[in-house]
C-alpha cells in the first residue's frame, strides 16, 4: 500500500534494533519520503543531524547510553528549526512531552498512523524557505545622459543697468533750462556792452 504526501521530505531514522530500523525505513518510502539515513543510537543520530540536515528525524525514545528524549533536546539546541518525531513502546512520559519532538508515536506502528503524522509535519514545509523562493529580475533603463560631453555652463546674470531713467520729458526740460540760461547769459553780455558805451559817452563830453 502506497499513500502520497504533501510534498516529500527527506527523513533520518534512529533505532537502536535494526529490524525496528528497517521496518521503519520501507514504511516511510511507502508513504513517498526519502529516507537520507539509519542509525542505531542517540549519539550517531545527532552526527548524522548535523552531517545531513534532514527535514524529520524519526527517532526511537528508549536507546542504549542516550535516549531519544536527550538526543532530541540537543538537536534542537543546536538548531530549534529541528522536527523530531519520537517512537516509543511505552507509555508518554513527562520526559517525552517536554522533549521538544513534534508528535510522539506508539510502537507498533502502522502506516495510516505514520503518514498522518509525516503528512503534518510536510505542511509545515509546504512554504518555501527564502534559499528557495526565486529573486525577481530588476531590470534598468539606460541612463540617457552622455557624460562624455562638456557641462554646459549657465548664462551670466546680467545685472541692472546703472543708467539712470528719466521721464520722456526729461530731455526737453533740460533743453529748455539750458536755452533759458544762454539767453540769461547773452542779457548779461548787453547790458554790460551798453553800460561800457555809456561810460565812452560821457567821457567824449567831457
Amino acid at each position: 500500500m502506497e499513500v502520497s504526501a504533501s510534498r516529500d521530505m527527506r527523513v533520518l531514522i534512529a533505532d537502536d534494533q535494526r529490524e525496528v530500523g528497517r521496518t521503519l525505513e520501507d514504511l516511510v518510502r511507502a508513504c513517498k519520503h526519502e529516507i537520507v539515513g539509519v542509525v542505531g543510537s542517540g549519539f550517531e543520530a545527532i552526527q548524522a543531524y548535523t552531517r545531513l540536515h534532514p527535514d524529520l528525524v524519526l527517532m526511537d525514545y528508549r536507546m542504549p547510553k542516550l535516549n531519544g528524549a536527550t538526543a532530541c533536546r540537543f538537536i534542537l539546541s543546536k538548531d530549534p528549526a529541528a522536527r523530531i518525531i519520537l517512537v516509543t513502546a511505552w507509555s508518554s512520559s513527562d520526559e517525552t512531552s517536554a522533549s521538544g519532538a513534534v508528535a510522539i508515536l506508539a510502537k507498533p506502528i502502522d502506516l495510516e498512523r505514520l503518514n498522518a503524522a509525516l503528512n503534518s509535519v510536510a505542511e509545515t514545509l509546504s512554504v518555501p524557505s527564502p534559499a528557495e523562493t526565486p529573486i525577481p529580475e530588476v531590470s534598468f533603463q539606460q541612463d540617457l545622459i552622455d557624460y562624455s560631453q562638456p557641462v554646459p555652463q549657465p548664462s551670466p546674470v546680467v545685472p541692472p543697468s546703472l543708467e539712470m531713467s528719466f521721464h520722456a520729458d526729461a530731455p526737453q526740460n533740460h533743453l529748455q533750462q539750458s536755452g533759458e540760461a544762454c539767453a540769461l547769459d547773452e542779457e548779461k553780455i548787453s547790458g554790460t556792452r551798453r553800460s561800457i558805451r555809456r561810460r565812452v559817452q560821457r567821457v567824449r563830453v567831457r
